[in-house]
Order: structure tokens, then C-alpha cells, then sequence
């Protein structure tokens, strides 16, 4: 049987799907965690009119009980867990003093609490396995500050943490722990955004698409990464290291 991973936020528009199609893509049966059953939905019919094995699931990753149920239902349905990728999240625009107790609440509970709830569900399905892998999705804002994005890029910083932590703590029972940050990724809507920063804030001059984000995940929760854990990769044309002659704008 092939080796199964939830991905949570996976029926997202860019980078969750991104995700999931490189995965079923590399033979991987593959767990659409959504919120959107629906969202979900639409991206594992994809991934089975491809060839490939997917199957939706709804996840609210604020809530512990739901959590839990998914990662339970995995393991009936396929008698394993062998990795799980947290990218489901969500982004905060302004001054970070602007924002209201409410505003800060939602953004920790679902880029930070979140991920860290899944982490808690998943790693005993992961140790009784015999070890697995866990990618979390970052931002490069967690490198550096950005006008507008102070509390989104501590999240992305906290989940850094977090996931190093992770990595030190399960590693002797064969569990990895590694984080993504993706750049200015393409979308539709974003193509005039997109191409100013293309030609200002990256060292290549292509823009980052969600499938290579998706290829980045593959490789760290494939075999072959087996000796990595605890980094952090930046998959961002270069526009991270370009932060300190130019710095970031939004």
C-alpha cells in the first residue's frame, strides 16, 4: 500500500492543492483536509481522475475533537499515518497594534494552535508506524518585517520554532519535522502584483507556482530527505536572500 499524509488546508486554491497534486503525483495516497468539504472534494476528484488516490475530509484545525477525528478516520480507512502537512492557514493585513483581540485570536488559533494541534494528534499514529514525517507550510515573512504583516510573520516565526522543537522532540522515534516558506506565489488576480515583484524582489525571474511549492513538500516527506529535520527551506525564487539590499514591500 502506498504511504498516506493528511494535508491540511489542502483544498485551497493554490498552495494546499499545490500540495496534494505533487504528492498523488509521487504515488501517495493523499488526505484532503479541509474546512470547504467541498473545496476538498473538488481537489481529490482531480487527484482520481489523474490516476491518483485522494480522498476529502473536513478538518476545522481549531478544533481539538476534529483534529482527532480525521487523523483517526486515516488510520481506519488505510491502517497508517506516514506523514502530515500543515497548510491550512489564514493572513492578517496591517500594523499589528491595529489589530483587535479577535483579529489576533483567530490568526494564532489557525496558523499556530492549529498546526500544533495536528502535530499532538498525529505524531502517536506517526511513532506507533514506526516514525513519519511533518512539513510545515511557513512565509517568508517569517524571515524578516514587512510593512503590513507584523502578526502574520510571528505566526510564521512561532510555527519555525515550533517545528525545530518538533524535530528535536520526536526525531529518536524516527519522526522529521521540517518547515516550507513559500514566496510570492501565482495566482489568478495577482498576475500585475506579481510580475512588479518578479522583476524587483526575486533573484529569478520566474514567478513561484503552488506545484513547486507542492515538489518541495515531496522530497521532505520522501525517503530520500530521510536524513533531514528540523529546516527550514525557502522556496521563494531567491527573494529572501535579496531581503537585506532591497527589503520587502507588499
Amino acid at each position: 500500500m502506498s504511504s498516506v499524509c493528511i494535508v491540511t488546508g489542502g483544498g485551497g486554491a493554490r498552495i494546499g492543492s499545490g500540495i496534494c497534486r505533487a504528492l498523488v503525483a509521487k504515488g501517495w495516497t493523499v488526505v484532503v483536509a479541509d474546512q470547504d468539504l467541498a473545496s476538498a472534494t473538488a481537489v481529490a476528484d482531480e487527484a482520481r481522475a489523474a490516476g491518483g488516490n485522494a480522498v476529502p475530509m473536513a478538518l476545522d484545525v481549531t478544533d481539538a475533537e476534529s483534529v482527532r477525528d480525521v487523523v483517526a478516520a486515516t488510520v481506519a480507512e488505510f491502517g497508517r499515518l506516514d506523514a502530515l502537512v500543515n497548510s491550512a492557514g489564514v493572513g492578517l493585513r496591517g500594523a499589528g497594534a491595529e489589530a483587535t483581540p479577535e483579529e489576533f485570536d483567530r490568526l494564532h488559533a489557525i496558523n499556530y494552535r492549529g498546526p500544533w494541534t495536528c502535530i499532538k494528534e498525529a505524531v502517536p499514529a506517526m511513532v506507533e508506524g514506526g516514525g513519519g514525517s511533518i512539513v510545515n507550510i511557513g512565509s517568508v515573512h517569517a524571515a524578516g518585517a514587512a510593512e503590513t504583516f507584523t502578526l502574520y510573520a510571528g505566526t510564521k516565526a512561532a510555527l519555525a520554532a515550533l517545528t525545530r522543537g518538533t524535530a528535536r522532540d520526536y526525531g529518536r522515534q524516527g519522526i522529521r519535522c521540517n518547515i516550507v516558506h513559500p514566496g510570492a506565489v501565482e495566482s489568478r488576480g495577482n498576475g500585475h502584483l506579481l510580475s512588479e515583484f518578479v522583476a524587483s524582489r526575486q533573484m529569478l525571474p520566474t514567478a513561484v507556482e503552488a506545484i513547486d511549492i507542492g515538489n518541495a513538500v515531496a522530497f521532505l516527506v520522501s525517503p530520500e530527505a530521510r536524513s533531514i529535520t528540523g529546516v527550514e527551506l525557502y522556496v521563494d525564487a531567491g527573494a529572501t536572500a535579496m531581503l537585506f539590499s532591497n527589503g520587502f514591500t507588499d
